[in-house]
């Protein structure tokens, strides 16, 4: 007779994927004598222009939130990175708070703030949970494509919960990131990419920890076009730990040439295609009411 399977431990498939990804990328950083310390520093400028061009097409996660928001509603926004969906919601909502642990992303979303004349955006400098205290609770609480390298994804997500009175959002890929399907890591490294945790990861992990979450998945455009090679090679530079070697500068650059077509406008471009992307979400206390 065939044996049941054994249960599966999401909570620790999750840490699990995390700490292998993570210590891949150590190592890349590591052969160059650097260290991940300042990946977000280094990564602010490139990451701040995919931001600014994603404001120009559709976001199924904003319109999620917003079909349940209240004008009278507190938001906070952990990770908010640049600040695309705290501007985006401190025009809907009463007050928005801002949470990241990069200065570097938090100077650009202060600029934005500042620029936008919004007078109802909180930001504070530190990681989720660690400052939880320090943040005050809110009606709504959102965290979009910040889990992946969350290794302890049970103590962020009951903290996340507590935080909040009315809703939980989480914004996630449905699949591995499109830079990583593009084979960027292994045409420089030569050696395969280790996967990071996706949306379906999140929902078994909140269904061990009792809370049945709600899921939609939107199909998005993801056109991504750059000014030139040369701003296609910064943008990607950082992700696929390049640093300063020559060789594995050299591998990404020939990579970036055998994918890249010249666009109608001169700029250069991957082809476009539609994303699936998930939005998991849920009522507050689902962590509490049924542990």
């Amino acid at each position: 007779m065939t044996e049941s399977p054994s249960p599966i431990d999401y909570v620790q498939r999750w840490r699990d994927l995390v700490v292998a990804r993570r210590e891949q990328h150590d190592a890349a950083c590591a052969a160059q004598g650097r260290t991940t310390d300042d990946y977000w520093a280094r990564r602010a400028a490139s990451f701040r222009k995919f931001v600014q061009e994603a404001h120009d097409h559709e976001d199924p996660f904003i319109e999620c939130i917003l079909s349940r928001l209240r004008p009278e509603d507190t938001v906070l926004d952990v990770g908010a990175g640049t600040g695309r969906h705290t501007t985006a919601l401190a025009r809907q909502a009463a007050r928005v708070t801002a949470l990241d642990p990069s200065p570097a992303m938090l100077e650009y979303l202060r600029e934005d703030v500042v620029s936008q004349g919004l007078d109802n955006v909180d930001v504070i400098e530190g990681s989720w949970p660690d400052v939880a205290d320090d943040v005050p609770q809110v009606d709504v609480i959102i965290s979009s494509h910040v889990l992946y390298p969350i290794e302890d994804i049970e103590g962020f997500l009951r903290a996340f919960d507590l935080q909040t009175r009315r809703y939980c959002f989480l914004h996630l890929m449905t699949g591995q990131p499109w830079f990583d399907q593009l084979e960027l890591w292994e045409a420089v490294h030569r050696e395969a990419r280790r996967p990071q945790p996706t949306y379906i990861d999140a929902v078994n992990v909140l269904h061990q920890l009792s809370c049945m979450a709600n899921v939609a998945i939107s199909w998005v455009d993801m056109p991504r076009s750059f000014d030139d090679l040369d701003d296609a090679f910064e943008r990607f530079a950082e992700t696929v730990a390049v640093g300063e070697d020559a060789a594995r500068a050299e591998r990404l650059r020939a990579a970036l040439r055998e994918r890249l077509t010249k666009a109608a406008d001169g700029r250069v471009a991957f082809p476009n295609r539609r994303y699936p992307v998930a939005t998991v979400w849920w009522e507050a206390g689902a962590l509490v009411a049924h542990d």
